[in-house]
């Protein structure tokens, strides 16, 4: 809020009679220096965040692996956001990669009601909708280790977010990411 609609508000909210209105309008320039004086400073302007280029922040195999799962996905919407969320699975194995390609053709493949659009591609990828393809015989196992390997990466991340801001519910997350991954791990 600007000093000028501050005191626009204080002015409006008392309401004085119009002998009285300099003394209003004298009172809320005092009281927004006062404010100030206290720290309570008027709010900074924002400006339009920098836009980021997630595609060129992927690694040589990621890059390689996306263009594969773009030209699968084939639904051309926000390619930007479909690389930060590409970029937030981590450096996985070829075999990983070649499954959520296989999946995205799948996706491609399915048909869509008139009246609806597919989901795009950063939204299909966060929701890990690729874990949802039915695997032959031959993926299944891939399918798995691809879980396996997501829920370690979240395991990661919670670290990560823990060294910053330590807290028990960042800790309690962390240990039950832990027994799941272990108890997915275990042999049946």
């Amino acid at each position: 809020m600007t000093k000028k609609q501050f005191i626009q508000q204080i002015v409006i909210r008392a309401l004085p009679e119009i002998n009285n209105l300099s003394s209003t309008i004298q009172y809320a320039e005092q009281l927004w220096e006062s404010l100030n004086y206290y720290g309570y400073a008027e709010d900074k302007t924002s400006t339009p965040r920098e836009g980021k280029d997630y595609y060129k922040q992927l690694s040589e195999t990621q890059k390689s692996a996306f263009d594969k799962f773009w030209a699968a996905f084939n639904y051309k919407k926000d390619r930007n956001g479909a690389a930060m969320r590409w970029l937030q699975l981590g450096e996985l194995s070829a075999e990983h990669y070649k499954f959520i390609i296989e999946a995205a053709k799948q996706e491609n493949l399915k048909p869509v009601n008139k009246g609806q659009v597919r989901k795009m591609a950063q939204g299909w990828l966060f929701e890990r909708r690729y874990e949802d393809f039915t695997p032959t015989a031959g993926n299944q196992k891939k399918q798995q280790d691809l879980v396996l390997v997501n829920l370690k990466n979240e395991l990661t991340n919670l670290k990560n977010l823990y060294k910053l801001s330590p807290n028990a519910a960042i800790a309690a997350q962390i240990k039950a990411m832990e027994t799941k991954i272990a108890t997915f791990s275990a042999p049946v």
